[in-house]
C-alpha cells in the first residue's frame, strides 16, 4: 500500500470475475459494510464484468478514429455548429466558479501545489530488486506490464550512473543497462 493523500492506494489487476477481499487494519480483518458483503465468509465482494474493461477499448478507437479523421481532413471543418464562441463565462456558472475558489482550504492547497504521487505500480523498479535466481544471477524477474518503454536510472554509486530500459519483443523481455562514469 502506497501513502497518498492521507489515504493508502493499492493498485490491483483482477481478471473478470467475482472477487471476495478483506481489509487488514492494525491486525485485525475488518469489512467495508457500505460495499456488499458476503455474510458466509464475512467478505467484502466486488464483481468485475468484461464491460468494465469496455470502456478502455472504446477509448482506444475513439482515439484511433480521430486520428485517422486528424489525418485525412485537415482542411475539413472540425464538426462543431457553426456560430460565434466566447471565452465569456455565463453569470451563473461564474458565481459557482467563484464560491468554490474562495472556500477552499488553505491544507488543499498546499497539497495541491506540490508535485504529484508517483504511482504506486511504477515504484517496483526491477533495478532495485535483489535478483532471486541464484542459479542464473544475469536473469531478471518478469517485469510487469507498466514497466516496459520507461527509462529508470539509479542513485549515482562509486561514481558510476546507471540506466536502464525494458521492452518486450513477442515473449521475450529485453533489460539494457547503460553505465556511464560520472
Amino acid at each position: 500500500m502506497c501513502h497518498s493523500h492521507g489515504d493508502f492506494v493499492a493498485i490491483i489487476d483482477v481478471p473478470e470475475g467475482t472477487h471476495n477481499y478483506k481489509f487488514v487494519v492494525d491486525g485485525q480483518e475488518v469489512v467495508d459494510d457500505n460495499i456488499t458483503v458476503d455474510e458466509e465468509k464475512r467478505n467484502n465482494v466486488i464483481n468485475i464484468k468484461k464491460g468494465d474493461f469496455e470502456v478502455f477499448e472504446a477509448l482506444a478507437m475513439d482515439l484511433a478514429s480521430n486520428t485517422n479523421n486528424t489525418n485525412n481532413n485537415n482542411n475539413s471543418t472540425s464538426g462543431s455548429p457553426p456560430g460565434s464562441y466566447t471565452q465569456d463565462m455565463p453569470s451563473s456558472v461564474r458565481h459557482i466558479h467563484e464560491f468554490a475558489n474562495n472556500n477552499i482550504q488553505p491544507s488543499h492547497q498546499i497539497s495541491s501545489a506540490g508535485p504529484p504521487i508517483l504511482p504506486p505500480h511504477l515504484l517496483q523498479v526491477i533495478l532495485n530488486n535483489p535478483n532471486v535466481n541464484f542459479y542464473e544471477p544475469t536473469l531478471l524477474p518478469q517485469p510487469n506490464h507498466v514497466m516496459l518503454n520507461h527509462l529508470y536510472a539509479l542513485s549515482i554509486k562509486d561514481g558510476v550512473m546507471v540506466l536502464s530500459a525494458t521492452h518486450r519483443y513477442r515473449k521475450k523481455y529485453v533489460t539494457t543497462l547503460l553505465y556511464k562514469p560520472i
